[in-house]
């Protein structure tokens, strides 16, 4: 790719994401503002206790994965070591990251940081695709099966099919992850011109990380039925599948909205619809805004937590001699 194309494709993606984010916010208070009547007639108020437990949700959703990066990290790391606290500062500093449009910054500042204390390029790289790509597959197995216990446009021969599908999917990349693996790093090192190594991985470390991201996702989706709670929406539990398939479904699919920051109006505009948005139902219009808010609260309160502990992560890269960083 030459530069002139690069530079055109970075200027479009910090061009685009912007607009289509405020499409979608001028949607919103649009849609906010003919349906402002019903929104009253709720009588929303905030529920303190229900809000408190959104945001530990939304902290489960957080914290179990990072220690699943950093038991991965430590099982591949050949003798390396992170601790909770190096790994909470290197993961959730540079989840603040991603409200700028694209992925790559995200990992480019977890090389860095991770660099100075002797890890390799390849590992972060390997660290972070087996995350997403266990969190990815059990957020849509889990997401679909919700769907199945809850009111849906989507025929439910479709959902099953969609739920067999993507188990079936997941124990055969289990079953054959060498080979899946070592296919995939092929790929990657063609076509972006890298040299990213196969790294060996442990059947149980892969089990270890499906439960991890089980607790997660699940976490995650009851997040969002406390804070329909939280803002005055007194739903019964029946109701939480389709609120937690609404928001796994969308958050899902927001991730590969590349151009957008962090998935930012995507995953509303489609929780908007996955929540019968198209009848005018105060709750599509709120709470997908509110579950935002939740979710960028926990994103400021522990970036600043991991910016605070990350100090003491810079402090020892000077300790590793520049040979040391050069056998990595």
């Amino acid at each position: 790719m030459t530069a002139r194309a690069n530079a055109i494709r970075i200027g479009v993606k910090f061009v685009a994401g912007p607009l289509i984010v405020a499409s979608i916010a001028y949607f919103f208070y649009r849609a906010l503002q003919r349906n402002w009547a019903s929104i009253q007639a709720q009588h929303v108020e905030f529920q303190p206790g229900y809000l408190a437990l959104a945001v530990l949700c939304m902290l489960v959703t957080y914290l179990v994965p990072t220690y699943g990066w950093q038991f991965t990290v430590n099982a591949l790391g050949g003798g390396k070591k992170l601790t909770f606290s190096q790994t909470v500062a290197v993961v959730n500093s540079s989840n603040l990251v991603k409200y700028v449009p694209g992925k790559v910054l995200t990992y480019a500042l977890q090389m860095y940081w991770l660099g100075g204390r002797g890890f390799s390029k390849s590992l972060v790289i390997y660290v972070n695709a087996l995350n997403l790509l266990i969190s990815l597959a059990v957020s849509i197995v889990v997401g679909f099966i919700c769907l199945l216990f809850a009111p849906s446009p989507i025929p439910t021969s479709v959902t099953l099919a969609v739920v067999i599908v993507g188990i079936v999917l997941d124990v055969v990349g289990f079953r054959y992850h060498a080979a899946v693996l070592k296919l995939m790093i092929r790929v990657y090192n063609r076509f972006l011109k890298r040299e990213v190594r196969y790294l060996d991985v442990p059947g149980s470390l892969l089990a270890r990380l499906h439960v991890v991201h089980l607790i997660s996702v699940l976490a995650f989706g009851i997040s969002a039925y406390f804070t329909s709670l939280g803002i005055g929406y007194f739903l019964p539990l029946a109701s939480a599948p389709r609120l937690m398939a609404a928001i796994l479904i969308a958050d899902t699919v927001a991730f590969f909205a590349v151009i957008t920051p962090g998935g930012l109006g995507v995953r509303e505009g489609l929780m908007y619809l996955a929540l019968g948005g198209a009848k005018g139902t105060s709750l599509a219009l709120t709470l997908p805004i509110a579950t935002r808010a939740v979710h960028m609260c926990v994103d400021l309160l522990l970036g600043g937590v991991a910016f605070k502990l990350l100090g003491n992560l810079t402090k020892t890269r000077s300790t590793i001699t520049p040979r040391e960083q050069a056998g990595t």
